[in-house]
């Protein structure tokens, strides 16, 4: 049976350095984005597997638990990216994904359009690669931690109307 859970222990010298490499592109990119305030796309995607979400944690930002997703590509369609990003973030690839809306952030000292899409699996198996993801776990959708990135709480407020 595959793990419910995977983190990264005890990774190599290698990973660990390209997670540094992560960690100081977020802070450059956070600098770029307070001085220039960019027009910002991106996507967030529910992975479902027998009612449970797929959730992860990024080696980058405060850590929170957050949902697969990033940047659209230019003249990427906002569903091809969220099949993309779950892809490379968790390995599983995702035939279909349903769209459930959308919401504004500036958050991030961007203005940031976010495209949230669901996808339903059939299996619980995943794969992270210990450099952009740290960690994942399957977590009921009523357990969610509170140690969460605020998409979290913009997806949740999107399925509860």
């Amino acid at each position: 049976m595959p793990a419910t859970r995977r983190s990264i222990a005890a990774a190599p010298s290698s990973d660990t350095r390209v997670r540094t490499l992560y960690r100081l592109a977020s802070a450059l990119r956070t600098g770029y984005r307070f001085v220039r305030r960019p027009r910002t796309f991106g996507v967030k995607c529910i992975v479902e597997h027998d009612g449970r979400w797929l959730m992860i944690r990024n080696s980058y930002g405060p850590g929170h638990w957050t949902l697969p997703g990033g940047g659209i590509r230019r003249h990427e369609n906002p569903a091809d990216a969220a099949r993309r990003e779950v892809a490379e973030e968790v390995g599983i690839s995702v035939p279909k994904v349903d769209p459930i809306g959308s919401y504004f952030s500036t958050r991030h000292y961007s203005r940031d359009t976010v495209y949230c899409f669901r996808a339903v699996i059939g299996s619980p198996a995943f794969e992270i690669d210990g450099r952009e993801v740290l960690e994942a776990t399957w977590i009921s959708p009523d357990a969610i931690p509170a140690q969460r990135g605020n998409s979290v709480d913009e997806v949740l407020r999107m399925l509860s109307t």
